[in-house]
């Protein structure tokens, strides 16, 4: 009998300890405006490990395995912030928010090969805020709320949302939606391929979707098969899936809808007038091209296979198919000048 009541009270303290720091978080935690993004779309499909914000930029350093680190925009002061292995890196005033990469760049019984979760801590580092420990794909901060891929074994993967205070959890849309692209509140998609019948019609179709995150509203902008759009200035970028990926722009305003390139394009991301883009990897001649995103003044910046393609307002990153590490950069305009970025 007494250690039944001895079970009941840890119970029950247990229970009162996380009801008081819930309340804690939720009165102390500050807000975001709802129409608030914590990275721009291009950085978050390719894994997030680049985000700029009020002149740092906080990101995954490649030389410490991934780990996070924070650094001004010209690459001085670099400072670590967490021995974790981080992606889907989004900023608001107070934090950072992160899903962990899939593996630990630490070793010892303080690290768990393969975690899992989302995660935030102050942007001075420390203060870990736990949000799920559940497989994370894509995680944007969109106004107070992080949408993120949610996998669960039973369902699959749903996009998700949860409120940075740790309140309001809650599925989104029940298919494996991508919020990477996201401005005033809206999450510009793609539908996602056929083939599980437990999900929705309506995201089967791989058109161009709009998701308000205020209104809980979906819209069908354009009827056409695309791959990763990307919402920059009133235009869409995206892969073309009907011309064999090949790159377009779509006018919200007018559209008309611009083929920018016709090659094969694996990946790309758009920012401060130029688009990066990495060309089919199968050719011969793949290579990591530059242009204006009118589709002008088209460079080849690097031959070969590069990918996860991040850009702050002075430097765009990227790093070869094989491996996050060497990692390189190149001044986001002027003269081609790729060079080894080695933060320490």
């Amino acid at each position: 009998m007494k250690a039944r009541n001895t079970v009941f009270i840890i119970i029950f303290i247990g229970l009162l300890t996380a009801l008081i720091i819930s309340a804690a978080l939720k009165k102390h935690m500050p807000m975001n405006q709802d129409d608030y993004s914590g990275n721009p779309g291009g950085n978050l499909y390719g894994g997030g490990l680049f985000c700029e914000h009020e002149g740092k930029v906080y990101f995954a350093n490649p030389n410490d395995g991934g780990s996070l680190y924070v650094m001004n925009v010209d690459e001085s002061d670099v400072k670590k912030l967490a021995g974790v292995s981080v992606e889907s890196l989004n900023v608001d005033d107070h934090r950072v928010y992160y899903a962990l990469s899939g593996q630990s760049s630490g070793s010892g019984l303080g690290y768990i090969r393969k975690a899992t979760g989302l995660f935030s801590i102050k942007k001075s580092g420390g203060d870990s805020i736990c949000y799920t420990q559940d497989a994370v794909g894509v995680a944007n901060l969109i106004g107070s709320y992080l949408y993120y891929q949610h996998y669960d074994k039973t369902k699959g993967t749903y996009l998700d949302r949860i409120k940075i205070d740790k309140t309001d959890p809650s599925t989104v849309i029940e298919a494996m939606i991508d919020p990477s692209s996201c401005d005033s509140g809206n999450i510009y998609y793609s539908g996602v391929p056929s083939g599980n019948n437990n999900r929705p019609n309506d995201y089967k179709d791989m058109y161009l979707h709009m998701y308000d995150t205020r209104s809980g509203t979906d819209t069908t902008l354009f009827e056409h098969q695309m791959y990763q759009p990307i919402y920059d200035n009133e235009f869409v970028y995206y892969l073309d899936l009907e011309t064999k990926y090949q790159l377009h722009r779509y006018s919200l305003m007018t559209g008309e809808d611009v083929t920018l390139t016709d090659e094969r394009v694996d990946m790309f991301n758009v920012g401060g007038g130029m688009i990066y883009y990495q060309t089919d990897s199968s050719s011969p001649d793949a290579a990591l091209k530059r242009m204006t995103t009118d589709g002008t003044d088209i460079e080849t910046v690097a031959t070969g296979i590069y990918c996860d393609i991040n850009m702050t307002s002075s430097f765009v990153y990227f790093h070869s198919y094989e491996s996050l590490s060497p990692m390189y950069h190149q001044s986001l305009r002027g003269g081609v000048n790729v060079m080894l970025f080695d933060p320490h």
